[in-house]
């Protein structure tokens, strides 16, 4: 799947489908939804309607998308999804991207071969640009599907500014990862392959009393071996500019790194870097890594991705 942005107007986009960001009621509103209602006509609010009157009596739930005719649009549907009103209480991240993977998932259904989003839930729903553009890229490249060409149209160049760092960040990451050389990478993955079971389980230290009234913390306590390891990881960071908080929340990888060995590099990249950094902020990130599998997963990948970049050596 490739994503490509686009500065303008989605209602002026030619694609197989297109992609609203409705309110419940799928009965036109502000906004996009407002845009795409007046260009598409009333052919896309008849069906609507039909919808109301049949499967969405109470309004189309958040986070899931529906299809109807695009009218007089350029394109042939027009795929129906409700984002969340953004808060600042309460994590609604997931039923963000999942409106993304929905309007995937019907697209797939429909035969759509390219899909045009808007940027969900950025206008009078107010969820932050920077965290959108995290979420919303990582919910499609998560997404198996069978579209091709995928669109993020942004009206505002500030907008476009915002999703082109996410957009290109893998590209930048993949290059920083390329230029580290070849037997720093192969010193890496000999230490991997040296760990032992012991290397992998971390005791405790620390948890006494120094002095009366007085304890002493507790500690992980990590082996030499698995140390330097960490420190090979830890180079990344000097690579990877990103925002770990926001992209450790938008991660369908964090904190387990399921369905890494088939995600972008850069993401194995994002997730060493995440817990390195974690274990500088709260003892034992490292060894939840450990424990969860994520850390395995983490070195898997880069050595596939090592591999591929330097076949038959």
């Amino acid at each position: 799947m490739r994503i490509r942005l686009v500065k303008g107007d989605i209602t002026r986009q030619h694609a197989d489908a297109i992609v609203n960001a409705a309110n419940s009621s799928l009965m036109g509103g502000g906004g996009v939804d407002g845009a795409i209602h007046r260009r598409g006509g009333p052919a896309i609010l008849e069906e609507c309607r039909k919808l109301r009157a049949s499967r969405y009596g109470k309004g189309l739930p958040t986070g899931q998308a529906v299809a109807t005719t695009a009218g007089e649009l350029p394109a042939r549907w027009v795929i129906h999804t409700v984002g969340p009103v953004y808060s600042a209480t309460e994590d609604r991240s997931e039923l963000l991207a999942s409106c993304y993977r929905e309007s995937l998932r019907v697209a797939g259904d429909l035969g759509a071969e390219s899909v045009v989003f808007p940027a969900i839930s950025t206008g009078i729903y107010r969820w932050p640009m920077e965290s959108a553009a995290e979420i919303a890229v990582r919910a499609l490249r998560a997404t198996a599907s069978g579209v091709a060409d995928v669109r993020i149209v942004l009206f505002s160049p500030e907008a476009y500014a915002v999703f082109d760092r996410v957009v290109s960040g893998d590209e930048n990451i993949v290059a920083g990862l390329a230029a580290h050389p070849a037997e720093r990478w192969r010193h890496l993955f000999t230490l991997v392959d040296q760990l032992t079971p012991a290397d992998r389980e971390v005791p405790w230290g620390g948890g006494q009393e120094t002095r009366p009234g007085v304890t002493q913390m507790p500690y992980p306590i990590y082996s030499q071996r698995f140390l330097e390891v960490v420190r090979l990881l830890g180079e990344l960071d000097v690579v990877v500019p990103f925002d770990w908080g926001a992209w450790s929340k938008a991660s369908p990888y964090f904190p387990e790194g399921r369905g890494l060995a088939e995600a972008p590099v850069a993401d194995a990249a994002r997730l060493a870097t995440a817990y390195v950094r974690g274990e500088r902020f709260t003892d034992g990130a490292l060894e939840y890594a450990l424990e969860n599998g994520a850390m395995q997963a983490i070195l898997d990948r880069l050595r596939r991705w090592f591999a591929d970049e330097h076949p038959g050596r």
